[in-house]
């Protein structure tokens, strides 16, 4: 913070200087160079001994130093002390409460000052004008306005600035850009307000055209404009102009501050450059507790699960590192995602320690990571110990309830929500119609969608129509699907017919999956998961011609479909397998437990269902692809390194493949142990030859 420029105004203290003595002329030169609070002290001391403390421009030379200082305390007792206050002494104190954030206070000190018959001048008006900005106060922002207009002022840089930034902040983007357009004068300052302005309201592209001609002007930019800047590349969502921000920063010379770093790292986070961003943040040679969350929360949001683990152990190393909320929720989601439980309960412990276990945000997450863990009793158990939950609470433990396949207890606890007095919102609804369509419960779901219908407060969405269309897919009504579709207020979208799609394989209607995939490619013609489920479908019903057109056109448009992927935690430590690896450190541990598993289950009856596989090659090659998908993979090296009686925990990233549900049942029951996989859609609770799933998935 700088000191108001006073002694611009000194011209308003009538023959002031001239009547100072030698003694006042000393404190105002030495206060002109005070920077420091103990020296301050002294000099005020001295004044009031010297018995100068009812001067006018003593007492405000102090007052502004005090505001510098950040001590609003002492200028203010200063400031009520002064028997002839000028327009300065108004000016600096407005000035010090805006910059300290002071907003209410600076109103209602402007608003005396103006009863007082005290007329405003520029630098008064554009240091109140942000706190009307800031608060959001349109019409008294609007009224300061015209009454600058109508005093007949000239124009004046820091006013016309000051006023294209609050219509920024009020939304007002139209007539920002009249009053910058309309300025005599534009310093830095002003360009800033005005990019500022469009970044923050969304007018990225308006934003950068604006940076753009200010450098062509031959303005120099400063951290204002680079801070303006990044958010506005990130709203543009493409990675290009981010690299290209990146390189500017370079060139200008910030690159070293932490705020700029920090802001180049959620570029590369946006755009899921997860090693781009930990590259910034590796430079960074003071890392605050912003720039370790923000690396977290790439890590989690990128799936890169055990980095995000091994990060936050590293977090927890820094011993001046203060946690907070939002970093333990991120751990938490990344826990949830990858299904490490003990790292979860680790977590679980921390917050409880750091105090933020009644904080709602971490709530709801150590909920969702316990219920995404499979570890639902530990879940209700937190739940109803909660003192306060709020709707995202109630939300996760009904997501929870569905994805662990309890879809009657969802539809209970939503019922409970709602005589708690809590109104449901859009996710609510997601959750419990979710939770119905892979419990099976078709009935009861149509009922609380159609309920939702007449609901005054929540307007049904795609995503709530494709729940319903999933509930009538999987139970096979498919004409009711369609029909269902026909009669949407919406055009459909890619994914309420990849809900379709999906359930046409699952029933095998290759007629009408055909003609789903045909609008699918019409909209997202380079979907690989979509030609794949397709080829699936005609593999299932013998229609190898359409298999080959399928992997053609896969071919053609050099399309990839995500690989499978399963993880598993064993003693804190995430182990992720890909299908077929075979560079894995321990692969050839891995590939005899593999042998000795597949003897074994087929011993008991297991036949490896080939049919599923799209690929031409021979029987026992296809056999070899099958045995070495990623979640069997999992399960082999938990079979070695786990203790007989405990359970096997896996997360995969798709839907568990049928050879694998088949091997799951055989595995749980010949090695006597419990599997928990999670794939894309629930869990899998396999034990003595049963899935929980009851082969509804």
């Amino acid at each position: 913070m700088h000191p108001v420029n006073f002694y611009f105004y000194r011209h308003l203290s009538t023959n002031l200087t001239q009547q100072l003595c030698p003694l006042a002329q000393s404190h105002a030169s030495i206060l002109r160079k005070l920077k420091d609070l103990r020296p301050l002290r002294q000099i005020h001391a001295q004044i009031i001994t010297s018995g100068f403390t009812h001067d006018t421009f003593r007492s405000n030379s102090l007052m502004n130093l005090y505001v510098y200082c950040g001590l609003l305390g002492d200028a203010k007792q200063i400031f009520n002390q002064i028997p002839c206050k000028n327009v300065v002494s108004w000016t600096i104190l407005i000035s010090g409460l805006v910059k300290n954030d002071c907003f209410i206070e600076a109103i209602e000190v402007f608003r005396e000052m103006m009863v007082g018959d005290f007329k405003p001048n520029a630098v008064t008006i554009s240091s109140v004008i942000p706190a009307f900005a800031n608060l959001g106060l349109i019409r008294i922002g609007k009224s300061v306005h015209c009454f600058w207009v109508r005093g007949g002022f000239e124009g004046n840089v820091f006013v016309e600035t000051a006023l294209v930034d609050m219509y920024s902040k009020f939304g007002c983007m139209d007539v920002a850009r009249q009053l910058f357009e309309g300025m005599s004068e534009r310093n830095v300052v002003s360009w800033n307000a005005i990019v500022s302005g469009y970044s923050d309201n969304g007018f990225s592209e308006e934003a950068i055209q604006h940076f753009n001609l200010m450098k062509r002007k031959g303005l120099a930019v400063d951290f204002f404009t680079v801070m303006s800047l990044i958010p506005a590349s990130l709203s543009v969502g493409c990675l290009q102009v981010g690299t290209g921000i990146h390189g500017f920063v370079v060139r200008t010379g910030y690159e070293n501050d932490k705020h700029v770093k920090t802001a180049l790292m959620d570029i590369y986070v946006s755009h899921n450059c997860v090693d781009d961003a930990h590259l910034v943040f590796s430079e960074m040679p003071v890392k605050d507790v912003a720039a370790w969350t923000l690396m977290l929360a790439g890590f989690s949001s990128g799936r890169h699960w055990d980095r995000a683990i091994k990060h936050f152990n590293e977090m927890l190393g820094m011993h001046n590192l203060k946690m907070d909320s939002i970093a333990l929720t991120s751990i938490l989601s990344s826990c949830s995602n990858s299904g490490a439980l003990q790292q979860g309960r680790r977590v679980h412990a921390l917050a409880i320690k750091t105090y933020f276990e009644n904080n709602i945000f971490v709530g709801s997450a150590v909920i969702d990571m316990y219920a995404n863990c499979g570890n639902l009793e530990d879940a209700k158990r937190f739940f109803h110990g909660m003192g306060e939950k709020d709707v995202v609470c109630w939300n996760a433990m009904i997501a929870g309830n569905g994805v662990n396949g309890y879809g009657t207890d969802a539809i209970d606890l939503f019922l409970q929500m709602k005589g708690s007095g809590l109104d449901p919102d859009e996710s609510t609804f997601v959750s419990v119609l979710h939770a119905c369509s892979h419990a099976g419960i078709v009935y009861e779901g149509l009922q609380i969608f159609y309920r939702m219908l007449k609901s005054s407060h929540v307007i049904p969405n795609l995503q709530h129509y494709a729940c319903v269309i999933d509930i009538l897919g999987r139970a096979g009504k498919l004409d009711a699907a369609c029909s269902f579709i026909n009669n949407m207020p919406f055009q459909p979208d890619f994914d309420v017919y990849n809900t379709l799609l999906g359930a046409c394989r699952i029933h095998r209607n290759i007629k009408l999956g055909h003609e789903i995939s045909q609008k699918i490619f019409e909209m997202e013609p380079n979907d690989a998961g979509c030609y794949v489920l397709l080829s699936n479908m005609y593999a299932l019903a013998g229609n190898w011609e359409g298999v080959k057109m399928a992997r053609a056109s896969l071919r053609s448009k050099r399309l990839k479909k995500d690989p499978g992927f399963s993880s598993i935690e064993i003693n804190q430590e995430i182990y992720t397998f890909m299908a077929g690896e075979k560079d894995h450190p321990q692969y050839f541990k891995i590939e005899g437990m593999l042998k000795f598993l597949i003897l074994k289950i087929q011993k008991a009856g297991y036949v490896p269902n080939t049919d599923i596989l799209l690929q031409d090659v021979a029987d026992d090659m296809k056999k070899d692809i099958l045995y070495h998908h990623s979640e069997k993979m999992a399960i082999a090296f938990g079979l070695m390194r786990t203790k007989p009686w405990t359970v096997i925990r896996i997360t995969k990233n798709l839907r568990i493949c049928d050879d694998c549900h088949s091997a799951g049942k055989f595995i749980s029951k010949v090695f006597r142990r419990v599997l928990l996989i999670k794939d894309a859609n629930r869990f899998h609770v396999f034990q003595d030859g049963v899935c929980s799933c009851r082969d509804y998935w």
